[in-house]
């Protein structure tokens, strides 16, 4: 969703309007904040009959969260993208079309902007709520700690797509809580009440917490860890799984890896600024593991999980099926504006970060930098997607070398690459 999306309205969140998808930071940066390939044939929207209020469709039939998880391989040399188990061929083509109106929390927000043009493209009608309200694309101002004041336009919609979350490093858990977790039941009970067929809910990858084994697959378990960002990510998940369990209405997660492309701002637009300040770090030494997905498999894959009808109760990773390192992916960054980001060992990446975090905040610079942030680049693992496939028909839209020449072309007609000095190679495989 990037820098807006629905929030709870308590003292600490005016400078923290950040949504899903706003990644956290990961660079020494003062005075900076974070907000976040082939398409299988399109299935055609078919929806069960009518519900019974408090009961399960006749039939139904859930995906459960298992998958194949046979034959496992590590990740390969850091610093070379490994594709998934299942490949990742790049494709395109139209994804199927909602039948009905379609409410997007967060729509203000990266992914929510995104995913509304997309279904306004297809000619379905899309009502947007967001704490930011824009009169001029039509989104309604409103918190998801307050449905009451915007419930009534859930009458007669199809789907409601819950992307709204506050994404930082430092806000409280408490405050983290009320939104997060809090927020999402307030606007279950609202869509249950309004009658809606369907509650697509965006949750992370993040919930399998930090240091995972290569290709895990939906049926790992969720795992908190004590930041405040994930364990209420494991929450709100389970609330929304409960909901479905009890009949309450019809209930997908989507598990988003990293999501990029142009105008994402934590992973394109911030990194570019400190890369040109030459004020970029990676912790791990550039070793961490970044799971992207492009906005458009993402925005692909969530149109899926609204039209769908085997889909009902299940959880979905959706990622670009590659393992790319963070040296990797941030020398990508790096090359178009000349330089490189500095690979650390993560105990000097997390000291410098809170020291120079601390610091900023001290004297009234906002910023997302911590130990949290650090934590969240050095992370390792990868996940697998190959039940996105199966049952969604999902695919990655658009591979890592397409997307990053999109979000370079971009870069430059919105000023951000700066005078060209030199060009430089991704940064090499440490090690390797």
């Amino acid at each position: 969703m990037g820098p807006s999306g629905p929030q709870g309205d308590g003292p600490a969140l005016p400078a923290l309007r950040a949504a899903h998808d706003a990644g956290r930071l990961l660079a020494l940066h003062p005075g900076h904040r974070a907000g976040a390939a082939a398409q299988g044939p399109a299935r055609p929207a078919s929806h069960p009959p009518a519900r019974r209020r408090g009961g399960r469709h006749p039939g139904r039939q859930r995906p459960g969260v298992g998958g194949a998880a046979a034959g496992l391989r590590a990740c390969g040399r850091p610093g070379r993208p490994v594709i998934a188990p299942g490949g990742a061929a790049p494709g395109g083509g139209i994804g199927p079309r909602p039948a009905g109106p379609v409410l997007v929390t967060g729509a203000n927000g990266f992914i929510g902007r995104a995913l509304s043009a997309h279904l306004a493209g297809l000619g379905v009608e899309v009502r947007g709520v967001d704490v930011a309200g824009d009169p001029t694309t039509g989104v309604h101002p409103g918190s998801t700690t307050a449905p009451e004041a915007w419930a009534h336009l859930l009458d007669g919609v199809d789907a409601v797509v819950h992307t709204a979350a506050i994404v930082s490093n430092v806000v409280p858990l408490a405050q983290m809580r009320t939104v997060n977790v809090d927020g999402t039941a307030r606007v279950l009970a609202a869509a249950r009440s309004a009658g809606v067929r369907r509650f697509v809910h965006l949750s992370s990858v993040v919930v399998h917490g930090f240091d995972l084994p290569a290709w895990v697959d939906e049926s790992r378990p969720m795992r908190p860890n004590g930041d405040a960002y994930v364990d209420t990510k494991v929450a709100s998940e389970r609330l929304v799984l409960a909901a479905g369990e009890r009949g309450d209405l019809e209930v997908v997660v989507l598990r988003p890896g990293d999501v990029y492309g142009p105008g994402s701002r934590p992973w394109v637009v911030l990194p570019l600024t400190y890369l040109r300040a030459r004020q970029a770090v990676l912790p791990a030494g550039g070793r961490g593991i970044l799971s992207h997905v492009h906005i458009d498999s993402l925005v692909d894959g969530i149109t899926r999980a609204i039209t769908t009808r085997g889909a009902d109760g299940g959880v979905f990773h959706l990622t670009d099926g590659m393992a790319t390192t963070c040296g990797e992916y941030f020398g990508r960054l790096g090359a178009m504006v000349g330089t490189r980001p500095r690979h650390l060992p993560t105990p000097a990446a997390v000291g410098a970060a809170v020291l120079v975090g601390g610091l900023q905040r001290r004297f009234g610079r906002p910023n997302e930098l911590g130990a949290a942030s650090m934590r969240l680049l050095a992370r390792m693992g990868s996940y697998r997607i190959d039940r996105a496939r199966e049952v969604l028909g999902y695919a990655p839209r658009i591979d890592l070398d397409t997307g990053m020449a999109e979000v370079e072309r971009w870069a430059a007609a919105e000023g951000l690459l700066g005078p060209r000095r030199r060009t430089v190679a991704a940064s090499p495989a440490p090690g390797g």
